[in-house]
């Protein structure tokens, strides 16, 4: 009996339905496996202020350091530069009163400079006399007055390793410009336990006057994370006629890789022909890292014992911040 149109159409539906059923039920799997297994996405958070401007100043003083070494040796550079800056900054607090401090220091390193003559840029020390120091070197009586007074230097320096010699002819930023021309002859040595090094020097400044420097210091390490050192410095200032003398101990211990302790013992003195006792302190000084290996919190207690004041004892405590920059602390 043949089958009429309807029927064909009925029989065709009937049994191709659960085809279409089936392919459905498989789209709609999909499209909810899909949905399923798609992760939201995230917005970009932008980092901290503090921490993207320390990424970018990092990244410009490895840019200067690596495009003045190309620009005197003639060769591009192809390894990152080793340059950096140091700012540290803090409070001084004693009984009598409360003062700031800011160092700044850096170093540009050009390794594809020639070996023996090269250009230098780097942070020229507040006092040319540190055997006299008994507390921060630009101490002054806010932070913003100590920065305002940072010193940097620009030298041609003459280098001769097998000696250890390095001459700079340069001139400290300053204003007036200060004009300078410095000697320094550094020997050392370093095994397991032992280490031990000296340096000579002798320096004129066109402002500041003629003057030589001598210090030693021996070092033993008790263990990885235990150290002992003892150093000895003496430094002659033409302009005031001085000898300035210091001698200090110190104990430095890493507790663990974030915190670390120094301890440290030192003796002043001074004269002109024969050298007396100024001073002597001793303070514990607290480092812990903040963040990675860049920012650096430190806490000093400290007593000073002064010859002037019969050696009565003051009590200061010092609280700063380090940050380093450069490219290494981007690694």
């Amino acid at each position: 009996m043949p089958l009429s149109k309807g029927q064909i159409s009925v029989f065709c539906l009937v049994t191709c339905w659960p085809l279409f059923a089936f392919s459905a039920e498989e789209t709609r799997d999909d499209v909810e496996t899909q949905v399923e297994n798609s992760e939201p996405v995230e917005e970009s958070v932008s980092p901290p202020w503090w921490l993207s401007s320390h990424e970018t100043v990092s990244k410009t003083i490895g840019n200067w350091s690596t495009n003045i070494d190309s620009f005197l040796s003639g060769t591009p550079s192809s390894e990152p530069s080793d340059s950096y800056a140091e700012i540290r900054f803090g409070s001084v607090l004693s009984k009598s009163d409360q003062s700031g401090f800011f160092e700044f220091r850096t170093r540009l390193k050009l390794p594809n400079t020639q070996d023996r003559l090269r250009l230098v840029v780097e942070s020229e020390p507040d006092s040319l006399a540190p055997e006299s120091l008994r507390g921060e070197s630009s101490q002054e009586g806010n932070v913003v007055d100590s920065a305002l007074k940072t010193n940097i230097s620009a030298a041609i320096r003459y280098i001769k390793d097998d000696i250890g010699l390095d001459v700079d002819a340069g001139i400290k930023v300053d204003f007036p410009l200060d004009p300078f021309l410095r000697l320094r002859v550094k020997q050392g040595e370093q095994n397991e336990r032992w280490s031990w090094w000296q340096n000579q020097e002798a320096f004129a400044y066109y402002s500041r006057g003629i003057g030589a420097r001598y210090s030693v210091g021996l070092g033993y390490a008790t263990s990885p994370t235990l150290n002992i050192g003892t150093d000895f410095g003496v430094t002659w200032l033409d302009r005031y006629g001085l000898f300035y003398v210091r001698e200090n101990f110190s104990i430095q211990h890493r507790l663990d890789e974030k915190n670390r302790l120094r301890y440290q013992l030192s003796f002043l003195q001074s004269g002109e022909h024969s050298i007396e006792p100024d001073s002597f302190l001793y303070n514990v000084q607290y480092e812990r890292l903040l963040y990675k290996d860049w920012l650096i919190g430190q806490i000093r207690p400290q007593f000073t014992h002064e010859a002037d004041d019969d050696y009565e004892g003051k009590f200061s405590l010092t609280l700063s911040l380090a940050i380093l920059l450069g490219p290494k602390y981007l690694r």
